[in-house]
């Protein structure tokens, strides 16, 4: 397990490394406080603070992108306002947590990110989707359902199993056709957090580890029938 991890305060570093340990003993972590320099590579997860100085202007998710750094994109940042938290969702990254946010409850965040999942507040959920024009009854369900990943003793309520909606049935079909967030709302007009908020619902439904997982259990219970033809 290789992951990233950026923040231009040293003892916040530290602490995001304590989190990691949790849910990775043995992880390769390479920290660094300046996303100046950063070269070319390959993580299974990038923690990463917003507020980086430097940059000229462009967001923190862009410049590493823009340096050819890629995996999935936790930010964990200081600024907890839901302006910043929508700037962060829209810039791509998977998940937007505050640093207030409890260690137990980071690291399984993080581990979510890792394994393909996106995470962030309920009241982001419910506003982003509002703003996309497409908050119906199951969406807000969703996001409901999505709110902060932990139960109030700080435990993970992930895998709980319910019936799946259409819109559901439809991103799922997508996702054994092997299609991107992008793709996917493109063809269903649909925002790509919107799209990864209900990719996340799919997996907590059907118990899987990631998106290959989740269609692996959808065929072996029938369920892609339905969706890949809805999705057509």
């Amino acid at each position: 397990m290789k992951i990233l991890v950026v923040d231009d305060h040293p003892l916040f570093r530290d602490a995001l490394e304590l989190s990691i340990r949790q849910a990775w003993a043995d992880a390769d972590i390479v920290s660094i406080g300046s996303l100046d320099g950063v070269g070319a590579a390959r993580f299974d997860l990038i923690v990463l603070d917003w507020r980086m100085p430097g940059g000229g202007g462009a967001d923190p998710f862009t410049r590493l992108r823009r340096a050819g750094v890629e995996g999935p994109v936790a930010v964990v940042t200081g600024a907890e306002d839901l302006d910043t938290a929508i700037e962060v969702l829209r810039s791509g990254a998977d998940a937007f947590l505050p640093k207030t946010t409890p260690r137990r409850v980071l690291a399984q965040a993080l581990r979510l990110v890792a394994e393909g999942g996106s995470f962030f507040p309920r009241d982001v959920a419910l506003e982003l989707l509002s703003q996309s024009g497409t908050l119906g009854e199951s969406d807000a369900g969703a996001a409901e359902e999505q709110g902060d990943g932990a139960d109030a003793d700080g435990e993970s309520d992930f895998g709980v199993s319910s019936p799946l909606t259409e819109r559901e049935e439809q991103v799922l079909g997508m996702l054994a056709t092997g299609a991107t967030n992008k793709e996917i709302g493109r063809q269903l007009s649909l925002q790509e957090v919107t799209v990864k908020l209900h990719t996340r619902r799919i997996l907590r439904k059907l118990g899987a580890r990631n998106r290959t997982d989740a269609v692996r259990r959808a065929q072996e219970a029938g369920l892609l029938t339905h969706g890949l033809s809805a999705a057509s």
